[in-house]
């Protein structure tokens, strides 16, 4: 499961509990940070993305990877 996470969430959102209830109903839980370089849904230059961006990605992609096996 992948969550993609905003620039600006209401107060009122748990994210770690959002996290935290999630992880126990997949079997990966990937949260990928906000990253200008993705927000407006257009081609992706991966040399903008932020470190963590890029390693949230690379996570998703093993965890797709590791189902085939």
């Amino acid at each position: 499961m992948v969550i993609t996470d905003k620039e600006r969430v209401s107060e009122r959102v748990d994210k770690a509990a959002i996290r935290e209830s999630l992880r126990g109903m997949c079997r990966k839980l990937v949260v990928v940070p906000f990253d200008r370089a993705v927000v407006d849904g257009d081609r992706i230059d991966l040399d903008m993305l932020q470190e963590e961006t890029r390693q949230a990605y690379m996570e998703i992609a093993a965890a797709v990877i590791s189902t085939y096996r």
